[in-house]
């Protein structure tokens, strides 16, 4: 026999399962909690690589040797850029199960002109403009170069790489 008292009971037991079934889905979808260090560490990681492909191009094989940047960036090859490009590609794209990354990259050198001001020309690559890239330097000495518009005497040059996954 179904009276009044049963009606209820059926109501209130279908309120309290909606009321536990919105609290779950409250929980669970506030719950999902991205720490900033995550994304941190993935940037670390690929400023560090930048970093490490950078020194072993710029460290001669011997005592007075120049580096492989400095051979590139002295160099009046008009295809040094993409020498330099296939060179540290290798580097950073390079993993150890065999497979190739997808790290892209520009490369930019600021120096001295002429009139003795400050100039930055594009080495490699075309300009990035979104988020989520990380830019390496090192600074190269270098004897002369054949960049427009450069003062033809040593110099130290900043040398810029922009990295980004692609």
């Amino acid at each position: 026999m179904v009276n009044d008292i049963g009606q209820l009971y059926t109501i209130e037991g279908v309120a309290a399962g909606i009321l536990m079934i919105v609290t779950a889905y409250l929980v669970i979808s506030s719950t999902t909690v991205i720490t900033p260090q995550d994304v941190h560490i993935i940037d670390m990681q690929l400023e560090q690589l930048g970093n490490d492909a950078l020194a072993i191009m710029d460290t001669p094989d011997s005592w007075m040797d120049k580096s492989m940047l400095q051979t590139q960036i002295e160099s009046s090859d008009p295809n040094r850029g993409a020498l330099f490009a296939q060179n540290f590609s290798q580097i950073i794209n390079s993993t150890t199960s065999g497979e190739w990354d997808s790290m892209k990259f520009n490369a930019t050198i600021t120096h001295r002109d002429v009139n003795g001001d400050l100039r930055t020309v594009n080495f490699y690559g075309p300009e990035y403009l979104r988020e989520k890239a990380m830019k390496v330097s090192r600074w190269v000495t270098i004897d002369g170069s054949s960049i427009p518009g450069m003062r033809n005497e040593n110099q130290v040059v900043l040398f810029e790489v922009l990295i980004w996954r692609g």
